[in-house]
């Protein structure tokens, strides 16, 4: 089976200006290869480079050394260099991301939010709205909710309508920030649920799961972030 992401000896920091210059090392001479229908479980303590090697991966920080390698329309593409149309389409197609807030759009509906990203692919609007009713209604967010903006929402219904989007449009690879976090049991059984899903459907899944209820339960591999980083150094 050919890998669907590759990571190659990629390296990342973050210098501190206000504070004398202080340079953190997140990820050091890091890589790693993904297969469809994979599940990796990123494990580690806060500030052990987790969502910012997802955050990497989606191109949402510059990849300073290294190369990110994704299978894009069968081509290996390097998000380090990739330019941004391209990263643009392979964010509609091939890599889903759920981070751990949603970005709230004023006078856009719930529904329409969980499925731009189908209408972006240009799916059939009716076609979208059905799939979109059917996960707002596995997540359990009532119906006479769907119209209206999600600013309206509680901080648990926005992650609902955040997963939902996140899980509206098949991706072959996903990424999850801690998508269990702060869910009653109920809607967490649905997330898992989804989960498996779409690694039964080839979906490469890497995700941040800290409950070792959702690890067991995902029985993937385990990276502990914590092991790849560097020391703390001066600029």
């Amino acid at each position: 089976m050919d890998p669907i992401l590759h990571m190659i000896n990629i390296s990342k920091d973050f210098v501190f200006h206000h504070q004398e210059g202080i340079r953190i090392r997140v990820l050091e001479d890091f890589s790693m290869t993904f297969f469809p229908g994979q599940a990796t479980l990123l494990t580690g303590p806060s500030g052990s480079g987790k969502s910012t090697l997802l955050r990497m991966i989606y191109a949402g920080y510059r990849i300073p050394k290294g190369n990110i390698l994704v299978r894009h329309q069968h081509e290996m593409v390097d998000m380090a260099t990739a330019l941004p149309s391209l990263v643009y389409d392979i964010r509609r197609y091939t890599i889903g991301y759920v981070s751990q807030f949603l970005r709230v759009i004023p006078r856009v509906s719930a529904l329409d939010t969980v499925i731009e990203p189908l209408i972006a692919r240009r799916m059939e609007p009716r076609k979208a709205e059905q799939r979109g009713r059917q996960i707002l209604e596995r997540l359990n967010i009532p119906e006479n909710l769907w119209h209206l903006s999600a600013t309206t929402f509680s901080g648990g219904e926005q992650q609902r309508i955040n997963l939902a989007r996140g899980f509206a449009a098949p991706y072959p690879i996903l990424l999850l920030d801690e998508p269990t976090a702060s869910l009653d049991p109920e809607n967490r059984n649905t997330v898992m649920a989804l989960v498996h899903e779409a690694l039964q459907a080839g979906t490469c899944v890497i995700g941040i799961f800290h409950n070792p209820l959702d690890q067991k339960e995902i029985a993937g591999r385990i990276i502990d972030m914590s092991l790849t980083s560097g020391r703390q150094t001066e600029a």
